[in-house]
């Protein structure tokens, strides 16, 4: 934001000096256009670098800049061309006259483009900023909620606090189980794990929470949240090696999706993507930075070259075969957290969640059965698949599946999360009867 600033504040300056005295530009041409092309140039390049930076984010102010700094060249390089070759003054001002129809032709294509929303990302959609599908170097390798972040979940159609607890997560302060009578279960997932989409006492983690509650089972049953959005499996085993394991769990559940394979993954690769201190995506087009601030180059790129931030900038068949060579990758992420998990005694139930065009359709997305092949002959893991458990228990399917989830961002609402918290629930008595003996059940037992 600063940087923005000061571009506006020295470009505006500098056309005030240009256009309202032009005593100035007449006593020093040459000078005023050049430091008009340096300012310019000065106030792209610094786009280019502010994009460079971690959780970059841009929105119709820097686009605003953008134009501005690409006037601000316009205006010194037709100037000082125009000097240098001692054009005609006629001449001078025709190439003027075309270079800046040009322009605000631009412009105006561009303010159109952005109120019709023609090319808009997800996160725009959401926040009005765009931010790189190719997340850059960030320090923040536990992915945590950071203190500087805006502190709700906000969409055009819901707005919900979120706040953080001691250790960075949408959830009541976590502790470290204290004795052998405790069972914690700790969820970690992404942003339906977290809760977007719901007050942060109707994620399915809380929920879960009161349903255990509500039952008087024979051993106390507590549970903390690891959900965060944008999350995927390689943070989960990041959290889960850095944070989750120091309190001392008995169970986690995990859940993933079609999306955390082919958006998530596919961006930020494996587990390689973690570095000495920090951790860093796949690297996206060096043009990105272009894309993020200007609908009419999105417009150009989808066009003419077929080019969308939807696909990631790749092609079906650079996409598949992204995706071939990250599924070894994929699978030794889960091979990581089944060694913690068998050098802590913990165990682990996998979720496979569908999304809302999922449910719609009764099928996933994508095939993971390279995965789940993978998975069946790892002892501390259970799987359970929970659109399976959605349409078979609960009865959710296409004709209802809009009062399961928003309409138009496609996260749970309330409701949803309740039924992915019976599901969880579900599955978790199934797999683990051992830990879910209610008192009643006991009590018989000994009668």
């Amino acid at each position: 934001m600063r940087v923005t600033r000061t571009i506006i504040a020295v470009g505006c300056c500098l056309v005030i000096s240009i256009f309202s005295h032009m005593s100035l530009a007449r006593l020093y041409p040459r000078s005023a256009a050049l430091l008009s092309l340096l300012v310019g140039c000065l106030g792209i390049w610094l786009l280019r670098w502010r994009f460079q930076m971690p959780m970059a984010a841009f929105g119709s102010l820097h686009s605003a800049v953008f134009y501005f700094s690409l006037l601000l060249v316009i205006a010194g390089g037709l100037s000082l061309t125009g000097l240098f070759l001692r054009s005609q003054k006629e001449t001078f001002l025709k190439t003027g006259l075309l270079f800046f129809t040009l322009y605000f032709c631009l412009v105006g294509a561009e303010i159109f483009l952005r109120v019709k929303g023609f090319g808009g990302s997800y996160m725009e959609n959401r926040s009005s900023k765009y931010i790189s599908v190719y997340p850059h170097k960030s320090f923040d390798v536990d992915f945590i909620i950071q203190p500087y972040f805006i502190p709700f979940l906000q969409t055009s159609e819901y707005k919900y606090p979120r706040l953080r607890n001691n250790f960075g997560f949408r959830d009541k302060d976590f502790e470290v189980k204290k004795d052998s009578s405790t069972v914690l279960i700790q969820t970690y997932g992404d942003s339906f794990t977290e809760g977007d989409g719901a007050p942060q006492d109707s994620s399915y983690p809380s929920q879960l929470r009161a349903m255990l509650e509500k039952e008087q089972f024979s051993k106390n049953i507590t549970l903390q949240n690891f959900g965060i959005c944008g999350s995927d499996p390689g943070f989960t085993y990041k959290q889960m090696d850095d944070i989750g394991l120091e309190l001392k769990p008995d169970v986690a559940v995990i859940t993933y999706s079609s999306f955390d394979f082919t958006a998530d993954f596919l961006t930020r690769g494996g587990l390689e993507r973690f570095k000495e201190n920090y951790w860093q995506a796949i690297e996206g087009p060096k043009w990105e930075w272009l894309y993020g601030l200007s609908y009419v180059v999105r417009l150009v790129a989808n066009s003419a070259f077929g080019i969308t931030h939807t696909n990631f900038f790749l092609t079906e068949k650079e996409k598949a075969a992204r995706l071939d060579y990250l599924k070894p990758k994929w699978n030794e992420t889960f091979q990581r957290i089944a060694q913690l998990a068998e050098q802590h005694h913990l165990k682990v139930m996998l979720f496979k969640k569908p999304e809302h065009s999922e449910v719609d359709k009764n099928e996933y997305l994508y095939d993971f059965t390279f995965f789940e092949n993978m998975v069946d002959t790892i002892p501390v893991f259970k799987r359970i698949d929970m659109l399976s458990f959605y349409r078979d228990s609960l009865h959710i399917q296409k004709q209802n599946s809009v009062n399961y989830y928003w309409p138009i961002d496609g996260h749970h609402n309330s409701t949803g999360y309740n039924a992915m918290a019976k599901a969880v629930f579900s599955g978790l008595k199934k797999s683990y009867p051992e830990i879910f003996i209610t008192l009643d059940s006991l009590k018989r037992k000994q009668e």
